[in-house]
């Protein structure tokens, strides 16, 4: 499911916040100094030189799109627009026009999760934990949730698996020096050493995505079978139920026998995959 599905369900959302057509009326201006930030912003760091660009263009333009705000005693939340914001301390305005909403807090973090997906602003380790967070909160399902935010529920578990990687390693695909083709590649790997080492390989080596699950499947090869080769008909299967259930599989295959062996990550996980299989 890609940006067009996404956009649907961000134009849903937010259309929900400020109506089909904002009205002048509904548009009042607020102090900055009453801002306070999203407690459930999903993005922990900014492009600098982004927002020194919009201030720039507030400076010369004023600021065209009002933000979306919540009542929080004698403050106002941001609910939508943090960058903005941001500029617009930096071009020096006192206020700042706002739509004043009053959303609950499990609105909160979805709305400034899609806002920031959308625009592209959060890296897949923020993302990753904004899914989290929701899953856990609201105890609904990867499917519900890509529901509600337009991504498919392979991709939204592809996410949150690459949180179980070692920190230095999700360090570095928060920086993008690991993309997250290369971390869901690393997860092949059964410790946290061997990822770490490998990792350090991607950096210094420029190891490709295709050349790392390559290695992976080489060292993930049972002792006593070492220089085997794997029998493509079983990788074609094991990629065919990853697909299906959008987690990491393993076929143990030896002449005629063997086993399957199906991950999961949290009970929500498992109840998903088993609804799969129904």
């Amino acid at each position: 499911m890609g940006k067009k599905a996404l956009g649907k369900g961000l134009d849903a959302l937010i259309s929900d916040a400020l109506g089909s057509e904002i009205a002048k009326e509904s548009i009042q201006y607020i102090k900055i100094e009453d801002l306070i930030p999203n407690r459930f912003q999903p993005r922990k760091s900014f492009d600098n030189e982004k927002i020194n660009e919009l201030a720039q263009s507030i400076k010369e333009n004023g600021l065209i799109q009002p933000i979306v705000v919540r009542s929080d005693n004698d403050k106002y939340e941001v609910i939508v627009g943090e960058r903005r914001v941001r500029a617009a301390k930096l071009a020096d305005l006192s206020e700042i026009p706002a739509v004043i909403k009053d959303y609950s807090e499990e609105k909160l973090i979805e709305l400034a999760l899609i806002e920031n997906i959308q625009r592209e602003d959060i890296n897949p380790i923020e993302e990753g934990l904004a899914y989290k967070m929701i899953l856990e909160r609201d105890r609904i399902t990867q499917e519900e949730l890509s529901k509600r935010i337009g991504k498919s529920r392979s991709y939204i578990a592809n996410i949150i698996r690459i949180l179980e990687l070692p920190k230095i390693i999700q360090d570095n695909v928060s920086r993008g020096t690991i993309s997250v083709g290369q971390a869901k590649a690393l997860l092949a790997i059964n410790n946290k050493s061997g990822q770490e080492d490998l990792a350090k390989r991607i950096i210094s080596e420029n190891i490709t995505v295709r050349e790392l699950e390559g290695i992976t499947r080489r060292k993930s090869v049972p002792r006593g079978t070492k220089g085997k080769e794997k029998d493509p008909f079983i990788d074609e299967i094991e990629e065919k139920l990853r697909v299906k259930f959008g987690t990491k599989v393993i076929i143990d295959y030896h002449e005629g026998r063997g086993s399957i062996k199906i991950e999961f990550y949290s009970n929500d996980e498992l109840d998903r995959i088993l609804g799969t299989m129904g």
